[in-house]
């Protein structure tokens, strides 16, 4: 393979990366022991030993002879989730109450689309560059009930976002961080405007939970779906959804789990569902899961600011780098608001260049844009994001 002994010369002594704290290789098992550079976390974060610990002792507590132990069984599972969902919440400065634990972000963006009583010629707004997983449903609602969709070319602002509202307009959908660029958007703006005009917002916190400052509260969106598995190192598989303080929805996802007191069901009704988020919440949930999440949210609550300008310093600086290569066209802002860095290569197609690039061990993302996505975290280190400019300049 191309490179691979200089690769290997770069990880025996790295150099500390400009701008914050780093995350040592050896700390996480799938890049321990080898020379790639994985440049692929809003993607796939690899999680940490300190996660995948977490998880392991918990499936190990609960599937041993916590069986026999009847409802201390459930008791254990359920303090697993709870813990989960405090973690989440302390991260992102909110209430446990107000986050129902989902499997990733599509989730969380379907349980609140399911959420609204939909009619034909109601509207949406949304842009032409979110993530499928938000797209997709938004044209399932077109497809179902007939609801209209007004995509919007970016930049996205709140005087566009008003300017395409309508009197049947329902809901705006949009990104924190464009998938496709790494530009955050003004989601706090946008949130107040919809709050006055009486239009409710959901968020994709995919690419913002943990590669940047995320408080729920003060952002304002009624709704905002995340993961654990991207920026926060954590397992797939788990995720949340924030639901506003006093956003009385009705949960499409009912359940054991979603009333106050299961005990107190009668098959004819009379049950009472939980007032905040947990109402969407409806079942078993793993606690291997729940505990391995926990320790991700935990790990970046504890590292707190210089998580985010970490990751943030290291897209800087790649950005840096390749916008002064002659045969690159950057997609990215020289100053990017997280950790996505993306850019074209001139005449060299993006799967041949991630294919190339990926012989030389560096892995990178391609868009269906036709660009190159390059995500930088606390574990890639300044000789990594200089060989990979080395190797982007040697493709054409």
């Amino acid at each position: 393979m191309h490179g691979t002994a200089i690769i290997s010369a770069w990880f025996r002594s790295p150099r500390p990366t400009r701008g914050g704290c780093a995350i040592d290789r050896s700390e996480i098992p799938a890049l321990d022991g080898n020379d790639y550079a994985y440049l692929n976390s809003g993607a796939s974060g690899p999680p940490t030993r300190r996660v995948l610990k977490a998880a392991r002792a918990a499936e190990e507590l609960c599937c041993g002879p916590a069986y026999l132990e009847g409802p201390g069984f459930f008791a254990r599972c359920a303090a697993f989730v709870e813990r989960a969902r405090e973690a989440a919440a302390h991260l992102l400065g909110a209430s446990p109450e107000d986050i129902a634990l989902t499997t990733n972000t599509t989730h969380g963006i379907n349980l609140g689309l399911g959420a609204l009583d939909w009619r034909a010629g109601d509207e949406v707004i949304s842009s032409l560059t979110e993530h499928p997983g938000c797209l997709v449903p938004l044209h399932g609602l077109r497809e179902r009930y007939g609801v209209r969709l007004r995509l919007l070319e970016p930049p996205i602002t709140p005087g566009r976002v008003a300017a395409e509202m309508r009197p049947r307009t329902r809901l705006v959908a949009l990104s924190h961080v464009d998938w496709t660029t790494g530009e955050a958007l003004p989601v706090e703006e946008i949130s107040t405007l919809t709050r006055r005009r009486g239009v409710l917002t959901l968020v994709d916190g995919a690419q913002s939970v943990g590669a940047v400052p995320v408080n729920l509260p003060e952002i304002g969106a009624d709704l905002y779906a995340f993961t654990g598995h991207k920026w926060l190192l954590g397992p797939e598989g788990m995720g949340g959804l924030y639901v506003r303080p006093g956003l009385d929805l009705p949960s499409p996802n009912l359940g054991y789990l979603s009333v106050e007191d299961p005990s107190s069901f009668r098959p004819e009704g009379g049950y009472r569902l939980h007032p905040g988020a947990r109402r969407f919440e409806s079942s078993t949930t793993s606690p291997a899961l729940a505990a391995g999440f926990a320790e991700a949210a935990r790990a970046a609550s504890e590292r707190g600011a210089d998580l985010f300008e970490g990751i943030r310093n290291r897209a800087a600086l790649l950005a840096g780098m390749l916008a002064e290569l002659p045969n690159v066209r950057l997609r990215t802002p020289l100053q990017p608001a997280a950790g996505l860095v993306s850019f074209e290569v001139e005449g060299v197609g993006a799967d041949e260049a991630v294919a190339r690039l990926l012989e030389r061990r560096f892995v990178l993302r391609r868009l269906p844009s036709g660009s190159l996505r390059a995500s930088t975290h606390l574990f890639n280190t300044e000789e990594e994001l200089e060989g990979l400019v080395r190797a982007v300049r040697e493709l054409s």
